[in-house]
């Protein structure tokens, strides 16, 4: 046993071991529930909050704050932290040397294990500091002509849509948007709308997985389906579904995704990946072409950046077997208890809207609110003074011109969600 191994193994007795990984049957010693793979067990958990309060053990937590935006970035747990502040040590000792080390892991060890978790082949995973990067190597080089179309839904995210009307100035690329269907319409009716604005000029849809703005989960698999009898790429904005939803690359026959995995996998900050499928490496152009031969490993391509942070991305194997202990089941459960918990106690506040789908088909906890007679930048404000973060969803490139979006994460307590209830009530 080396001493990683010793680490690992001597961590499992307490559930925040620093230095180490939880197992799965560590977990399970935490509650007899886990034993059990039924619906019935994880609706159960999601609902336990002496469960989620031994969860929270290994998150960072303050008494003064709830942090209630966790689909912008959240909390890396404290063995994944732990296990990539070691890996930062050892790299500040001959950091030349220990880099090269680090980066045969990453070909070796932990791009096999993302492939694996994402559905993908070790060849279509880069490494990229986060979603933007990757949606951006794909939206700047996609080969494109001027008068080619990218179709795109209200729903992107800005900086994406700022990237395409920058090319747009640049080359004459037409960019193109249809509306996600409104909360009372058929969640299938967007994959019709997306298939008949599809023109001989359309070359690629932008299309998230689930919404930034509110937290809808769109049809991404049907779109895909529909664009590849028009013969027409698809990328896939996977930064607020991965390590919550399950995402499966090859089933889902896009021809790229990009994701965040400081997120909801709670891996280091600034790591992520893009995902490609293989016909298309080489024709796409790379942000920073790498000055080596990429014959070996071609998605090197679209991974060079210069000097980056390898003990992050190494620590990405980490990331992932905390998340696989907990589990995607268990997780989805309890964001929609807690979503389900606040919402419901607002339906009878007047002047509160909720914007997000309760079609469990269309969201999974994360959603958006608006007060009627209060802009968001003040309620958030308002609501930051009491303790609570949120985030403002209004803005350009916004569906909403007023929009709070709340999202809890899986340690947050039934209480001090009664406690942001209240704080709204009082706005």
């Amino acid at each position: 046993m080396d001493r990683r191994d010793f680490l690992t193994r001597s961590s499992l007795v307490t559930f925040a071991g620093f230095g180490g990984l939880l197992s799965p049957q560590s977990l399970s010693l935490l509650h007899p529930l886990l034993s059990d793979a039924g619906d019935l067990a994880v609706d159960e958990i999601a609902q336990d909050e002496a469960f989620w309060m031994n969860i929270r053990k290994s998150f960072i937590t303050t008494s003064d704050l709830v942090d209630l935006d966790n689909a912008n970035t959240a909390p890396t747990p404290s063995p994944v932290f732990e296990a990539y502040v070691t890996r930062g040590q050892r790299l500040r000792h001959a950091p030349s040397e220990r880099f090269g080390k680090f980066w045969d892991e990453l070909e070796t060890v932990t791009r096999p294990e993302l492939a694996s978790f994402l559905g993908a082949k070790p060849e279509e995973v880069a490494f990229t500091p986060n979603a933007t990067y990757g949606l951006n190597t794909i939206l700047q080089g996609f080969p494109l002509e001027r008068g080619d179309e990218i179709l795109v839904t209200n729903h992107e995210y800005p900086d994406m849509i700022e990237t395409i009307l920058q090319r747009g100035k640049r080359e004459g690329i037409v960019m193109r948007t249809v509306n996600v269907p409104l909360p009372g319409e058929d969640r299938s009716s967007l994959v019709n709308t997306i298939d008949q604005a599809i023109t001989p000029r359309t070359r690629l849809i932008l299309i998230s997985h689930v919404s930034a703005w509110s937290g809808e989960i769109l049809p991404i698999q049907e779109v895909t389906q529909a664009a590849r009898r028009r013969n027409v790429a698809v990328l896939v904005d996977a930064a607020q579904s991965v390590g919550l939803l399950d995402v499966d690359f090859a089933r889902i026959g896009a021809d790229f995704l990009a994701t965040s995995l400081h997120k909801w996998m709670g891996g280091p900050m600034g790591t992520g990946a893009l995902l490609m499928r293989t016909q298309h490496i080489g024709r796409v152009w790379a942000l920073h072409p790498p000055s080596w031969d990429t014959t070996k490993h071609p998605m090197d391509l679209y991974e060079w950046s210069g000097t980056f942070n390898v003990a992050a991305y190494r620590s990405t194997s980490d990331a992932l077997k905390f998340q696989r202990a907990l589990g995607l089941a268990r997780k989805r459960g309890r964001i929609r208890f807690l979503g389900d918990y606040w919402k419901k106690r607002l339906a009878d506040v007047r002047g509160v809207s909720i914007l997000t789908p309760s079609d469990g088909t269309r969201s999974f906890g994360v959603a958006s609110m608006m007060f009627d007679k209060i802009p968001s930048h003040k309620a958030v404000q308002e609501l930051r003074g009491k303790g609570f973060v949120v985030q403002d969803k209004s803005g350009r490139h916004s569906p909403y011109r007023n929009a709070i979006r709340v999202s809890p994460g899986v340690y947050a307590s039934t209480s001090e969600l009664d406690q942001f209830v209240k704080a709204v009530r009082q706005l």
